[in-house]
Parts: structure tokens; sequence; C-alpha cells
């Protein structure tokens, strides 16, 4: 079984391989003997996505190949529902000694994960990642909350923490999926403050930019309140506010086409408005 350190620079990596290396050879974890080598990223990423089809790695970018073998069906996803499920199901019915490793996978998972390609996986893919993290989420929070919690210490706080933050940080997650998962978190991770209008966002793939005053998205939010085609709300800071429909084609949908899709329908609702 291999296993990967990441490093924050090559010097840094170089520095800890050659420290193992002045060991002499047959290293030891435990029992076991390790075998110590240089590696890198995008052999990382090929080991974390073995399903990613027609698709190699190039400085930690995916490249998709085509193909015109006759049954070759080409690039798919990178992560399947499958993968997913497996992990959720080793959290439900473990068993091995070590509990952590399938909230440990998901972290993983989320910080590797090329969310930048937003032209390579849909939202069905983004949707069903998110999924299956509130699961574990929730699963953990419920572990942590049992009185014999002493006997699993490797089920930690600091690993719920770890897991709740690994989401939060996911790019292609929507303001209202990033609120669910601070719900489904609960009092472990109170330091969490979202702003009131994530549970109201209206849009799949839009966010608000990072820093940006919470009285200017309230702004726009009050001008699509204005909007003549929208639907009153009262419970709604936006207002009923146009939203994405959630539908078996849109989940077929690049999270890139949804994202300038909703920026046009964006741009065309504050015209009707200003104008």
């Amino acid at each position: 079984m291999d296993c990967f350190v990441e490093f924050f620079s090559h010097g840094d990596a170089q520095a800890s391989f050659n420290k193992c290396m002045s060991r002499g050879p047959g290293l030891r974890l435990g029992d076991r003997i390790v075998h110590v080598s240089m590696t890198t990223q995008d052999e990382l990423l090929s080991e974390m996505f073995p399903r990613a089809k027609n698709c190699t790695w190039e400085n930690g970018c995916p490249v998709i190949l085509e193909s015109d073998e006759a049954y070759n069906t080409g690039f798919k996803t990178f992560l399947t529902n499958e993968e997913l499920l497996q992990m959720v199901t080793h959290a439900e019915k473990p068993h091995r000694k070590c509990l952590q490793r399938p909230y440990e996978c998901m972290i993983s998972t989320l910080a590797k994960f090329p969310w930048f390609a937003v032209d390579y996986y849909t939202l069905k893919t983004r949707d069903e990642i998110f999924r299956q993290s509130m699961k574990l989420i929730e699963l953990l929070a419920k572990s942590l909350g049992r009185q014999y919690s002493d006997m699993q210490p490797h089920l930690t706080e600091s690993l719920l923490v770890e897991l709740v933050y690994a989401a939060l940080n996911a790019p292609a997650f929507s303001e209202q999926q990033r609120w669910q998962l601070c719900q489904a978190a609960g009092p472990v991770v109170p330091s969490i403050r979202m702003s009131e209008l994530a549970q109201y966002w209206p849009f799949e793939v839009l966010g608000r930019k990072a820093g940006m005053d919470e009285d200017l998205v309230r702004y726009y939010a009050d001008l699509l309140k204005k909007h003549p085609n929208n639907v009153p709300n009262s419970n709604n800071p936006f207002f009923g506010a146009w939203t994405t429909q959630s539908n078996e084609a849109l989940g077929l949908t690049t999270i890139g086409q949804i994202g300038s899709h909703e920026f046009e329908m964006l741009l065309q609702m504050l015209r009707d408005v200003l104008v």
C-alpha cells in the first residue's frame, strides 16, 4: 500500500527524503519494511482518481485524451459514485481498527479534487460529493456524542473540524450547501460564522467573492427583489429571485456551463431592474 506525504516545497520534500535515506536501507514502520521514494503531484492524483478514464495529469492539471477505439467510452468523471459510497459504507460498518480512515480519505478527496476544471465535471458529481461529505460529517458527529467515545480514540473533534473545513473550502460547493455543512457539524465548530443570506442563496454555482462586504451583498439582494418576474416570499432575503431548477438534464451539465448561464441571468435581471 502506498502512502503519500505532501510538502510545501520541493526543497522540503528533498530534505525529508535525504533524512530518511541517511538512516540506511530497511526502514521500518512498526513491523513493516518501508521503501521511501520521491514522487510527483501527478502520480499522487493518478493514485487518488484511478477511475478517471482517458485522463492524464500534467503539473497537477487534468488532460483529457480522445480515443478512437470502438469500445472506449472516453472520459466520464474523476470520481465515481461507487467510490464515494464506499467511503460512507466503511464509516458505517468499519471492519478495521483505524476507524478514522474513511474520514481522512474524504478530507484528501475534497482537498485534491480538481475543482478548477469546471468543464470536466457535472453538477451531479458536485452534489454527490457534497451528499457523501454530509453523511460522513453526520456520522462522525454522532459517534462523538456516544458515551463510549473513549473506546474509539481516533474519532476526535479535531478530525470532525478538519473534515468540516475541508468541505467548506471546496470551491464548487454552493453557499447554501456550506450553510448546511455548518448545521450538520453542530456546536463542535462554533467558530464558523455564515452569512444569514447563505441559507437562501439562489444560485447553484455563483458564489459571493471572498471578503465581500455583507451590506453590498444585501444591496444586490434588494435589487433582485424588485425584479418583475420574482416570486414573492417574505422569508427569503432574495424575495424569490430566480434560481436554477434541479432536474436530471441540469445534473448532467458541467459546472462551467451552469456558472456561465447563471452569470448571464444575473446580469439580465440587474439590467431589467436598473434600466
